[in-house]
């Protein structure tokens, strides 16, 4: 019963049937296999075979354990604001800092940011917020910390900020 199954599987592949081409009542091009009187054999072009190509696995996938542990990071740096970025009275003191980091930041790291030396926040975004800062010149920096372990330092960027005083007021 196998053998059968597996001939009537096969059989088709074997089986070639001739197709015909004829004019319809209707004045259109016919093309079918079981043709009238009047049908001429179609001339049809050759099978165009198709090349696949080779599926290319994702490279995570294919490297080892050793080869996916991580390595450290190679930037971490303030894009905004820019070095010397005055933010002015009317910014009442805020700034917004977006920065980068190469490669992702790892699931038990965290971002920490230094004002004036001093650590002001921590997250795991890429951004923070500063909020009515005072008069004058700062110094921003980055660290990515594990615990208290600095695993990478950004350059420093200063900004500066003014703000309105009663010693600046014009004098009427």
């Amino acid at each position: 019963m196998k053998i059968i199954s597996l001939l009537f599987l096969i059989l088709p592949i074997f089986s070639y049937a001739q197709v015909y081409t004829w004019i319809n009542k209707e004045g259109g091009r016919v093309y079918g296999d079981e043709p009238p009187a009047h049908a001429n054999k179609a001339e049809l072009p050759s099978i165009q075979e198709v090349n696949m190509p080779k599926i290319v696995q994702n490279e995570d996938s294919t490297k080892t354990d050793e080869e996916n542990e991580f390595k450290g990071y190679d930037t971490l740096e303030i894009i905004s604001p820019k070095e010397d970025h005055i933010i002015t009275s009317k910014d009442l003191g805020k700034v917004k800092l977006l920065l980068h980091i190469q490669p992702e930041l790892q699931p038990k790291d965290e971002i920490v940011l230094l004002l004036n030396g001093r650590i002001v926040q921590k997250s795991r975004k890429l951004e923070f917020e500063l909020d009515s800062l005072n008069r004058g010149s700062h110094l921003l920096q980055l660290q990515v910390r594990n615990g208290n372990k600095a695993l990478i330092i950004s350059p420093k960027r200063r900004i500066h900020v003014q703000r309105p005083s009663i010693l600046n007021r014009s004098r009427s």
